[in-house]
C-alpha cells in the first residue's frame, strides 16, 4: 500500500514536471487561465488516483501521458492558428485609451468601477482621471500609463453608474446636496446621464457621462 503510494507520487511528479516543460519558461504572473487548467486538471487527476486501490501504476501512466499528449498538442495548434490561440488564451483587453473609458472592454471582462480604481491602485495611480493608457493581461494583472508619475492625489469616488456614494459622503462628511450643487455648477442637473463621479480637495470633480466614453476593441498584439 505504501509503496504503491509512493510510486504514485513519483509518477505524478514526474508528470507535473513534464506538463511544466510543456507550458514552457513562464512566470507565474504570465500563466494563462488555460493553462492553469492544465495544472489544475493534472493535479486532480493524481489526487485521486494516490488512495485509489482501484487506479493502479498503469491507470495513471495512461492518464498521464493522455492528458500532457492532450496538451502537447493543444500548444502546438494554438502557436499555429491565431484565431484559435485567441479564442482559447484570450488577448489583453484596452480597459483606457489615451484617457477615455472603454465601457465594452471593461463590461465584457466583468469588471465594476470599484475593480478598476483598485487595479489602478495597485500601480500607484491613485485616480482614474490620471490613467491615461490601461490594459488588462492575459493573466489578469494590469498594465498602466500614467498622465502623470508625480500625480500622487488619492480621489473620492462619489458616484458609480448614476448611483450616489452615499458611505463615501458620509465618511468624509459630505452632504447629497453640496455633491448636487457642484454637480450643477459643471452644468449637470440630473444624475440620469452621469456614468462617473470622482472629487479630491486638491483637484475637484472629474466627471464623466455616457458620452464620454467608447465602447469598442482595440487590438495590440498579434
Amino acid at each position: 500500500m505504501l509503496f504503491s503510494i509512493a510510486l504514485k507520487l513519483i509518477v505524478g511528479l514526474l508528470g507535473l514536471l513534464v506538463v511544466v516543460r510543456l507550458l514552457g519558461k513562464k512566470a507565474i504572473s504570465e500563466i494563462t487561465p488555460f493553462d492553469l487548467i492544465y495544472t489544475l486538471v493534472l493535479g486532480g487527476i493524481l489526487e485521486e488516483s494516490i488512495y485509489d486501490d482501484k487506479v493502479n501504476i498503469g491507470h495513471l501512466l495512461f492518464a498521464l501521458f493522455l492528458w500532457a499528449t492532450m496538451i502537447y498538442i493543444i500548444e502546438r495548434v494554438v502557436q499555429k492558428n491565431e484565431k484559435i490561440n485567441r479564442w482559447l488564451k484570450g488577448e489583453p483587453s484596452v480597459l483606457i485609451r489615451d484617457g477615455v473609458l472603454n465601457l465594452k472592454e471593461i463590461s465584457g471582462n466583468h469588471i465594476e468601477m470599484e475593480q478598476l480604481r483598485t487595479m489602478l491602485r495597485q500601480q500607484q495611480c491613485f485616480s482614474l482621471e490620471n490613467a491615461k493608457h490601461t490594459v488588462l493581461e492575459n493573466a489578469g494583472q494590469i498594465s498602466v500609463l500614467k498622465k502623470s508619475e508625480e500625480d500622487k492625489v488619492m480621489s473620492l469616488m462619489l458616484v458609480d453608474q448614476g448611483r450616489i456614494q452615499y458611505r463615501v459622503l458620509q465618511t468624509h462628511e459630505l452632504e447629497k446636496s453640496w455633491l448636487m450643487e457642484n454637480l450643477e455648477k459643471e452644468g449637470y442637473t440630473t444624475l440620469r446621464d452621469i456614468l462617473y463621479v470622482e472629487w479630491s480637495e486638491e483637484k475637484g470633480f472629474y466627471i464623466l457621462t455616457n458620452d464620454d466614453v467608447i465602447n469598442t476593441t482595440y487590438r495590440i498584439d498579434g
